[in-house]
């Protein structure tokens, strides 16, 4: 029999039981129920009843009228209340009339109808009297009811009341006899229903409970992991016994698989070990890739900036081909190593994106210009093509933007052999645009579309891996190392975007990425100058440069514009207007329409009236050919281009900017102090370094500016209190003030006014987010030291070109400092590069080497104040100084010097001292190199 059978027939067994106890609970009280009521009903209810109607009918009539024979109620009351106590009375009687079942109770029954016509007359009669006021007739009924004799209703109820006590006692004890029969039988009903019960109880624990119990016990075990602890009860035939059969399979399987889990740790333990190697390995390589990029770009810094100089002085044609050659090697060299370091950087997640205010228009089109140049030589057709509602100010990193476009506009122009290359950039804005923090965000997508070699999707798949290229053979036929495109990737989802690429094989293809910005300011970019009014005639566009020129003369709101090819009929375009709205004819000289472009302009050179003609020239041109009134580089630029048609329309002067005008090499002498002061174009520099203020002394004063000095930031903060000043230029770390609390102090006291000074920072600490650091501060732009000559040029006529019209020519200086870079050309660069002290001094060579002289003998005490810092564990001391050295040292041209000091600073920013101590111990040989270096450059000259 299986467990569910035995189960099933105690189960029925206990229902059985339960439903016997039931109905014998049901049966004993509806018997004892009975028995009662027959009781009740046989003996007490009857005479209850009885002395209810004898009340009603005797006592309370009697009652009632002696009180109103005394006097206590009146004739009135006493009818009402003789009369409510008849109406009372009727409900007994009738009662005991529907409850008379047995005999004696129908007997009782007769008999009191038989007096009950006599009670009623009584009362009728009573009433009668109370309601005549008969006190006589009152009185004898008062006797009557006196005496039993008189009242045969009451001797009847004395009577019957007696016979039903006796009755009533009968039927008690025949009640009892019956259930003390019905209670032995129910004691013996449930004594066999224990006995069965306690029987079935036997059998379950003994047959289902303790081998459940000790199953339990070993499936507990089992999880335990004893796994040799023997399963009860597996040679039954019952669900028992299936369970411990299927347990002791389960047993086996914990057993294979705690023999697979001791392998799989031994795996994981093996998988753990690899896993560090190759974290390690990674840290290797990209520890091995930072530094040898960096070990490599500084000497190749140095041969680049030497090539730069030699191409100053006379060469031979033969000379200046081989030094092109080394230039572009090194140039594309040094491209190479940066993709390495940024590609190392990216992998550590050490490279930071900063979000800084951009000019959209600057950046655009000063990437695609710096491969002008490459487009130029292989002959191709190039634009750029920016809407012309985009804001031009925005917030975000222009740097790797910058980068982006560089490579992709590299890659058109390496892949294209003919055809167009064109840069777009456009609003991919979702609607409803913000930024999150109430300012506007716009998503501008920016595309690089060219006539190339193409793309098939096998190869667009892996074409942002690091290190691949479209095919084994790209890297052999145009070089690279396939790290572009995958830093690329990488920058557009560090700052929030996408990149992608469609593309056709041997048709071309477009590279496209997207990315958000912070809009700055809504304007988009406007000419100086009115020219809206303009009508012009373009000729010898294609169709991409045709679109790229509408937008751009759009931005300036020129509407009226004719395009044109050379064999169609431009002339009669330029001719005919139906207003006397100006024209300017634009030609453009790229491709096979050069030749042709000079003719139409020598032509129309010699018409009445001659309208303006802009020449658009792949490469500049500082002399504009016969009939041009200015030349163009493309791809166009649009300030460039609204400038030459405001001088066209004789709106504003013509700029000239001839490649062999005097460069701030022949040096500049600046005004007074009065006349810088008196138009706002007067300089204040707080600098403490002694080094940093001859560099910066000397470049300020050799391009032409006035300025004075300060040592530290509260000196520079009561000069501007005291003084007008146009620009401030601050070092970063200083004594008593810094930079930065300079800088708050300056817009604490400018805020409420319409005053606001330009704040430029100079810093050694050329790191990432530094410049949101400085523009969260409240400063205008950073400059890194050592100062490049042409980024403070740039600042300044940026920031203060009220300026560069104060400035005079000065006059020749006997010294030449290409002597220095001569006399310097066998010092290894690395140790000593003269280019930093030749952008300083200029050719003030004597100067120069006087500077020089002076930081060699100021650099003992410089490391002396390093080594006491860390010697007394003052890290921040220690990190001042190394700061100090490292800028004064990059300023002079000591580059290993600077390098070292600046992985000093780094090191204690990291809370490192042990490296650190390490790295100080290195200053002195470094320092010792130089001096010997230099020896004979410091020497007086023979």
């Amino acid at each position: 029999m299986t467990i569910r059978t035995r189960f099933h027939v105690i189960f029925v067994i206990i229902a059985a039981l339960m439903i016997a106890l039931a109905v014998g609970a049901v049966s004993a009280l509806s018997l004892s129920q009975s028995l009662v009521e027959r009781v009740y009903r046989g003996a007490l209810l009857p005479s209850l009843d009885l002395k209810r109607v004898a009340d009603a009918y005797t006592g309370a009539a009697v009652v009632t009228a002696v009180r109103v024979r005394i006097g206590d109620l009146r004739w009135e009351e006493g009818e009402a209340a003789v009369r409510r106590a008849a109406e009372q009375a009727k409900p007994a009687w009738e009662r005991y009339k529907a409850n008379a079942h047995s005999e004696t109770e129908h007997a009782l029954l007769r008999s009191a109808q038989e007096n009950m016509v006599e009670a009623n007359a009584a009362i009728d009669e009573l009433i009668d009297i109370l309601s005549a006021q008969d006190i006589a007739g009152l009185t004898a009924f008062i006797a009557r009811a006196m005496y039993p004799s008189v009242n045969p209703l009451l001797m009847d109820i004395d009577r019957l009341t007696a016979q039903q006590d006796r009755i009533g006692e009968d039927t008690y004890d025949d009640a009892i006899a019956e259930v003390k029969r019905y209670w032995i039988n129910q004691t013996l009903l449930l004594a066999v229903a224990v006995a069965m019960f306690a029987a079935a109880f036997y059998t379950v624990r003994n047959r289902v409970v303790l081998p459940l119990h000790r199953m339990t016990g070993a499936m507990s075990a089992v999880a335990e992991g004893e796994l040799d602890r023997p399963v009860p009860s597996s040679g039954r035939a019952d669900e028992i016994g299936a369970l411990a059969r299927a347990l002791v399979r389960f047993k086996d399987n914990a057993a294979r698989l705690k023999e697979d889990q001791r392998t799989l740790r031994i795996l994981a333990d093996e998988l753990s070990a690899a896993r560090d190697k190759a974290e390690e390995a990674t840290h290797a390589k990209s520890t091995f890739l930072a530094m040898m990029s960096h070990e490599i770009r500084t000497p190749m810094n140095g041969v680049t900036a030497m090539a730069e100089m030699l191409d100053r002085t006379d060469l031979g044609a033969e000379q200046r081909d081989m030094l092109g050659i080394i230039r572009s090697s090194g140039d594309a060299l040094l491209v190479i190593i940066n993709d390495i370091l940024d590609f190392s950087k990216i992998e550590a997640g050490k490279l930071d994106i900063e979000t800084i205010e951009l000019a959209l228009t600057d950046l655009v089109e000063g990437a695609a210009e710096l491969v002008a140049s490459r487009a130029a030589e292989k002959g191709l057709r190039y634009a750029v093509d920016l809407a012309p509602d985009l804001p031009d100010r925005l917030l975000g990193d222009p740097t790797r933007v910058r980068q982006i476009l560089i490579n992709l506009l590299g890659n058109a122009v390496k892949f294209t052999q003919s055809g167009v290359i064109l840069l777009t950039v456009r609003d991919a804005t979702p609607d409803g645009g913000d930024d999150g923090g109430g300012g506007t965000r716009r998503v501008l997508r920016f595309a690089v579309a060219d006539s190339g070699i193409g793309l098939s999707e096998e190869q667009i798949q892996r074409l942002f891996r690091p290190f691949e290229q479209a095919d084994g053979s790209t890297s052999r036929r145009y070089g690279g190392t396939g790290l572009g495109l995958s830093i690329s990737s990488a920058l557009c989802a560090m700052m929030g975007g996408r990149i992608g690429v469609t593309s056709e094989l041997g048709r071309g293809s477009t590279f496209w990425f997207e990315l958000p910005f912070t809009v700055a300011a809504p304007e988009p970019a406007a000419p100086a100058v009115p020219i809206a009014d303009a009508r012009i005639v373009a000729v010898g566009f294609v169709d991409e440069e045709r679109a790229a020129l509408r937008d751009l003369l759009a931005a300036a709101g020129i509407g009226r514009v004719a395009m044109a090819a050379y064999d169609e009929d431009w002339a009669g375009a330029a001719a005919n207007s139906s207003d006397d709205a100006p024209t300017v004819l634009i030609l453009h000289a790229g491709g096979d329409g050069a030749e042709t472009a000079q003719l139409v302009a020598a032509h129309l050179a010699g018409t009445i009236p001659a309208p303006p003609v802009l020449l658009a020239v792949p490469m500049p041109r500082p002399i504009p050919p016969p009939g041009v009134f200015a030349t163009l580089p493309l791809p166009l630029r649009r300030r460039r281009v609204w400038r030459a048609l405001a001088a066209a329309l004789g709106r504003a002067p013509l700029e000239v900017h001839d490649a062999r005008e005097t460069s701030d090499l022949d040096g500049w002498e600046p005004p007074s102090r009065a006349e810088a002061e008196a138009a706002n174009a007067l300089i204040l520099v707080a600098e403490d370094n002694p080094t940093n203020q001859v560099v910066i002394r000397r470049m300020l004063a050799q391009r032409g500016y006035a300025f004075d000095l300060a040592n530290h930031g509260g000196e520079a903060l009561a000069l501007l209190r005291a003084g007008r000043y146009g620009l401030l230029l601050t070092d970063f770390h200083m004594p008593e003030m810094d930079g930065f609390e300079l800088t708050a102090a300056i817009r604490a006291e400018e805020a409420g006014s319409d005053r606001r000074l330009p704040i430029v920072a100079l810093t050694a600490d050329a790191l990432p987010g530094t410049g949101q650091r400085c523009q969260e501060a409240g400063m205008d732009a950073y400059l890194t030291k050592p100062i490049d000559s042409k980024a403070l040029s740039a600042t300044l006529q940026r920031f203060l070109p009220q300026a560069a019209g104060l400035r005079r020519a000065a006059a020749p200086v006997a010294a030449q400092m290409t002597d220095l870079a001569t006399r310097a050309a066998g010092v290894d660069p690395w140790v000593f590069d003269p280019t930093r002290l030749i952008e300083s001094f200029g050719r003030a060579e004597a100067e120069a080497l006087a500077f020089l002289a002076a930081f060699v003998d100021a650099v003992p005490g410089m490391i002396a104040a390093i080594e006491t810092a860390l010697a007394a564990a003052d890290q921040r001391a220690a990190r001042d100084a190394a700061h100090s050295l490292k800028g004064a040292a990059l300023s002079v041209g000591a580059v290993r010097l600077g390098q070292l000091a600046g992985d000093l600073q780094d090191a204690l920013d990291d809370s490192d001292p042990d490296t650190a101590a390490f790295l100080c111990g290195l200053l002195p040989p470094t320092q010792d190199e130089l001096v010997a270096a230099t020896a004979a450059l410091r020497a007086p000259a023979a």
